[in-house]
């Protein structure tokens, strides 16, 4: 458990519900960004986005929302060009029931302080839950060496497709099933992360059906075909950091006696093992949390119900070395 000297700050609570962050680092501060509505499925979501600084401070705090839409569980990431991208999946307030008219949409962080217009992304009731960023180092040509890439899953149908491209302009499909029910007898395939090391790739896949056990994958560049391996626990809105030695950082959600908690977890990539090194404070409603590396730490915002009679959102921060075991 998580000791009580550790410091956890409480960073938002005005929305009546607050939840599902993500965060990043972009120039020299802290970005959380996450869904503010009246409830965990109400259809009146909008984005805030918090600047913070390096004490957690914070600095400024833009919204965006959308008419007629619920805008559910929203991402940053920083463009190989330095430019801040957010994505997001909007729901159709209107009509919710009918996934084919829900889209991912992102936008673009204006050099004045503005965001940009929405510019829709991927295909229509497929979620594209997260997109990073790979450099090819091999390009020959006039062909870009960066690329965004990122699964996208569909409920009814049970699988993921993965993307590739560049999201302020056109994402196409490597992959109509790198991961399914029908293929690998895997069912409910869901949220994701991945990250890159040089031409190999790293997913974690949250599963929602049978045993409801996280798959990591495994890929090498173009990246088209993946193998999987059960990580034998539950995890809620996966997020992964790579650390150093083979290893990587994974958060999220996680059932700890029969409770709902955000935890962290130390993934050795070698032995495909998770090793469970800290669950925060936290409750109920809870978990989504996003990981970055500032300032030679561990920073991780996440939100939680465990206290002030609603979801919250909360940051921490760790030395590497405190999130090693005992």
């Amino acid at each position: 458990m998580l000791k009580e000297k550790k410091l956890v700050s409480l960073i938002w609570d005005k929305g009546k519900h607050n939840a599902f962050t993500d965060l990043c680092v972009f120039e020299g501060s802290l970005w959380c960004c996450f869904r503010e509505a009246t409830n965990h499925v109400s259809k009146d979501g909008l984005i805030r986005i918090l600047q913070l600084n390096s004490n957690g401070e914070l600095l400024n705090v833009d919204t965006i929302r959308m008419p007629e839409a619920d805008l559910r569980d929203p991402k940053l990431t920083v463009t190989p060009e330095g430019q801040l991208l957010l994505l997001a999946y909007r729901v159709n307030a209107k009509n919710s029931m009918h996934i084919n008219n829900h889209q991912p949409v992102c936008w673009l962080h204006n050099v004045n302080g503005t965001w940009s217009m929405e510019r829709s992304v991927g295909n229509s009731g497929w979620w594209l839950w997260r997109i990073r960023w790979h450099r090819n180092a091999n390009v020959i040509g006039d062909l870009p060496d960066h690329a965004a890439f990122g699964f996208a899953y569909n409920m009814r149908q049970e699988r993921l497709m993965f993307y590739s491209g560049d999201p302020r302009r056109k994402m196409t499909i490597v992959n109509e099933d790198a991961l399914s029910k029908r293929k690998d007898g895997l069912g409910y395939p869901n949220e994701s992360d991945l990250f890159f090391d040089h031409e190999k790739a790293f997913a974690v896949v949250r599963r929602d059906a049978d045993t409801y056990t996280a798959q990591l994958g495994e890929s090498t560049y173009p990246f088209k075909n993946w193998k999987w391996y059960d990580l034998g626990e539950y995890i809620g809105g996966p997020c992964i950091l790579p650390l150093s030695n083979n290893q990587a950082l994974v958060a999220g959600r996680i059932f700890n006696k029969k409770q709902l908690k955000t935890a962290l977890w130390l993934l050795d990539l070698h032995s495909k093992k998770l090793t469970l090194s800290k669950i925060l404070p936290s409750g109920g409603d809870n978990s989504y949390p996003g990981l970055a590396l500032f300032n030679d730490k561990v920073s991780v915002s996440y939100y939680s119900s465990h206290q002030h009679g609603k979801s919250c959102i909360y940051l921490t921060h760790f030395e590497r070395e405190e999130l090693i075991p005992c």
